[in-house]
């Protein structure tokens, strides 16, 4: 277990954790210390930890512990993941199964939630049973950077942006400190952007001023791996954000920065190098050769002679986690994301993924025993995203430059969805970005959860291409089954608005199902047996109310 605190200057902390809620001077510690380079942000690792029990804990400062904010009565505490131990019988459960509550949430607007109940219901009404919770993109939308012109945002700014929210929003920070968290960019934590590995791509005029920005990627996304990105696990393709400044040449594509080290760059672990905005040969390049430890090749040469130019080197951030008999696979979908053009939907050229992350996941998904397979994606797959909304009429997807998911990107989705339905296990998508929810069948063996927005304005079904509000749906080629939806049609936003902006709200839970409670044993121990095939069972809840509005069960017995 991981404990995250932020300080308003560097400070040496510690964390006293225990069984008992009265901790003491008995109780196991761990020291920690924020520094000003992480913009005073810090976390700690727990020790010794049993598995499934309820533990208790306090942040100390100068061997005082930190009060917990007024109106705020419940403890700090989690719930460790149980062990193949902890519920295993050798008649009843001999694999050592248990179940596992996951939860998901996407387009989180501070708005929205100041206006919702969505973080005090989750804390409240499901915070005991959660074993995990996703933020699967857009945690947060742009603040003081939206006041800021593109090319002056700075990491710092980024950061104010986090502060913000976990100030504002004073329920989600009391269920983040009491549940393990999982997060995943979308583009209003890094730009927003649409094209951070589109090569050759260069800054003009009009850029440097566009609200869409690709070029701030790396800029900002310093700030989410301080405020976000530390809760994850190890990332296969992952390596700290380069940045430095470079000596450049009219012509020659050789880049120069004698105080690098370009030795940890790899073509498996490197998305694109950006050339910032105020630079000369400002622009998105691949790094086609590591000369040496000072020295890259780019692809294009740039074009103009440049002393000192700002750059930044990317890198992926995908990941995956095994809870039980369930494999969850995180994608990025935006370090490596090309401009979208309607006329390459089915050009590899077009890409979301990349070649490194495709590679992992279908190997990934390939290789797994485990019986169930979540893929998080903060971007949807089967239904449109396009433009409706911002331009305040219906945009037809052949007319639309914004497309933000799979659905215009047949090169890597289609390779994708054949080998998850040959699986012959179940495949459920999690996806968001639109702020939208739709339940879909892609095939016997493949579901979408559009699960979206938590707090966020609905967008109306003309954003989503117009799909039925359940039933067939052409989606761009592949007919899929929607089962459930939830949007409204343009022409009715303003009935619909005066509802209040609270409607639609809602957030998921994913329930697997391994085992139930069968009596007891001897010693008064509940004993747990096996169901001969698990469940599981995906509920969207209304943020407000906390009702179910749709819920699908699937089983491995489902998988044709």
């Amino acid at each position: 277990m991981r404990i995250w605190i932020r300080t308003d200057r560097p400070t040496e902390f510690r964390v006293r954790y225990d069984r008992n809620p009265e901790l003491s001077a008995e109780s196991p510690t761990v020291q920690g210390q924020t520094d000003a380079a992480h913009d005073f942000t810090g976390w700690v690792d727990l020790r010794g930890l049993r598995p499934a029990k309820t533990y208790f804990y306090s942040v100390e400062i100068d061997g005082k512990a930190v009060p917990i904010p007024t109106g705020d009565e419940m403890p700090l505490r989690f719930r460790t993941w149980p062990s193949r131990d902890t519920f295993a019988h050798p008649d009843l459960n001999p694999k050592g199964l248990s179940n596992a509550v996951i939860g998901v949430g996407v387009c989180n607007h501070i708005g929205g939630a100041k206006e919702s109940a969505v973080y005090r219901n989750l804390l409240e009404r499901h915070q005991r049973e959660l074993d995990l919770f996703i933020m699967n993109g857009d945690y947060l939308y742009e603040l003081g950077r939206k006041r800021i012109k593109p090319r002056e945002i700075a990491t710092d700014d980024a950061r104010a942006d986090y502060k913000a929210y976990l100030d504002g929003l004073p329920d989600m920070a009391r269920f983040f400190a009491r549940t393990p968290m999982l997060f995943q960019f979308d583009d209003h934590e890094i730009g927003p952007e649409q094209a951070t590995a589109e090569i050759g791509l260069k800054v003009t005029e009009k850029l440097r001023n566009a609200y869409t920005n690709p070029l701030l990627r790396d800029i900002t996304l310093q700030a989410w791996r301080e405020y976000c990105g530390w809760a994850n696990p190890p990332m296969p393709a992952h390596r700290p954000l380069i940045f430095g400044q470079a000596e450049i040449r009219a012509g020659d594509p050789v880049l120069v920065d004698e105080g690098a080290d370009f030795s940890v760059v790899t073509r498996e672990n490197t998305t694109s190098l950006h050339l910032h905005m105020d630079a000369k040969n400002g622009g998105v390049y691949a790094v086609e050769e590591v000369i040496d430890p000072h020295r890259l090749r780019l692809r294009p040469a740039p074009e103009r002679d440049e002393s000192g130019a700002p750059y930044s080197i990317g890198t992926h951030h995908y990941y995956d986690l095994r809870k039980g008999n369930a494999h969850l696979f995180v994608l990025d979908t935006r370090s490596e994301r090309t401009l979208y053009r309607v006329d390459r939907q089915r050009n590899p050229d077009q890409r979301i993924l990349g070649e490194s992350q495709m590679k992992w996941l279908l190997n990934g998904v390939s290789k797994t025993d485990a019986e169930f397979i979540i893929v998080v994606s903060p971007v949807p797959w089967t239904i449109w995203h396009n433009a409706s909304h911002v331009k305040g009429r219906a945009v037809s997807n052949a007319e639309s430059d914004k497309e933000d998911g799979f659905i215009g990107t047949l090169a890597e989705r289609e390779p994708l969805l054949e080998a998850f339905d040959r699986l012959k296990k179940p495949v459920v998508i999690l996806s968001g970005d639109l702020h939208s929810g739709y339940g879909v069948q892609v095939t016997d063996n493949v579901w979408e959860f559009l699960i979206s927005p938590i707090a966020s304005d609905l967008h109306p079904l003309e954003s989503g291409g117009n799909p039925p509000m359940g039933g067939w749906f052409d989606s761009n080629g592949r007919r899929v089954k929607i089962k459930w939806a939830s949007a409204y049609p343009m022409a009715y936003t303003e009935e619909f608005r005066a509802q209040g902006r609270r409607h639609g709200f809602v957030y998921g839970l994913v329930r697997v199902k391994n085992i139930f409670p069968t009596g007891v044993d001897k010693t008064g121990a509940t004993l747990w047996k096996a169901y001969d095939t698990p469940s599981l069972q995906v509920e969207v809840r209304d943020a407000e109310s906390d009702e179910v509005v749709y819920a699908e069960t699937i089983s491995p017995l489902d998988a044709d």
